[in-house]
């Protein structure tokens, strides 16, 4: 059984073919909570993927909506490879709810954009450097809790890069310039994001400390995620207190978050050029 957990892409594909299965049917929310003795409230949240995709549900109403037995099989196929662990399952217990929901959909993201306003953003730091943000974030976790969140990041950068997704960052030069950890740890971090600027699936820009204020002054950590399916939207995570953040999908919300990020690289200097010297490390 797949631990419980935000749900992935392919939980949303599953749920929005179920809404388009009955609108096809012609079934009202209502006639179909009837039929099946479920409320009309847990309906739409099966549609909406904002609960637990029971097989016996979906197949229950793959059924009720008539749906084409040959399409209704590809269904639960995708239903039942969602279901099973993900890749992070073995770090469940040491992530939070919030990140395991923003898993779900980051694991399959085709474009990644980021924005932080003080640190380098987490897909792009080293070890030793994710290590020194952890001590400062979670000063009273037990050293081995801390080791295992760092080691964590490691390996969801990796699938980064073996899935072959698009990263585009924004970082304030004032990131540069802050000291995580000590000087060794920001010359190794700086010659790390100089090695990424080659990848050609990595752009990087850097907002000069000249730059006047722009779009994203003062916003929160910010991840813009484009998934490869017509049936899912572009998401949003932004972040709060303590690093924490919030996973949306808000036509709205994503979109005026778009234009502020759009905004920003537009105000930034070309990708590709270099980083600044700075010579302090």
């Amino acid at each position: 059984m797949r631990a419980r957990s935000g749900p992935t892409l392919e939980h949303r594909v599953v749920a929005e073919q179920l809404r388009l299965a009955r609108e096809r049917a012609g079934c009202g929310l209502a006639a179909v909570a009837a039929a099946l003795d479920l409320s009309e409230a847990t309906v739409r949240r099966i549609e909406r993927a904002e609960t637990a995709l029971d097989a016996g549900q979906v197949r229950d109403l793959l059924k009720y909506y008539k749906h084409p037995e040959a399409d209704a099989r590809r269904i639960r196929a995708s239903l039942a490879r969602a279901n099973e662990p993900g890749w992070w399952h073995r770090w469940r217990d040491v992530l939070p709810a919030w990140q395991r929901d923003v898993l779900g959909i980051e694991s399959s993201a085709g474009v990644i954009r980021l924005w932080h306003p003080a640190l380098v953003p987490d897909l792009l730091r080293t070890a030793d450097y994710a290590a020194a943000v952890e001590a400062v974030r979670h000063p009273q976790a037990p050293p081995a809790v801390r080791a295992r969140r760092t080691e964590f990041l490691r390996a969801r950068q990796e699938r980064f890069r073996e899935r072959g997704a698009v990263l585009w960052g924004l970082i304030p030069e004032a990131a540069l310039c802050t000291c995580v950890g000590s000087p060794d740890v920001m010359r190794e971090q700086l010659d790390a994001l100089r090695l990424a600027t080659a990848h050609p699936n990595i752009t990087l820009q850097v907002m000069p400390l000249t730059a006047g204020p722009h779009a994203l002054t003062g916003a929160p950590p910010l991840e813009l995620l484009r998934l490869p399916v017509p049936e899912v939207p572009d998401h949003a995570v932004v972040g709060g207190p303590g690093g924490e953040a919030t996973l949306t999908h808000d036509r709205d919300t994503v979109s005026a978050y778009r234009m502020l990020m759009d905004s920003a690289c537009g105000a930034a200097p070309a990708a590709g050029a270099e980083l600044p010297a700075l010579y302090r490390w």
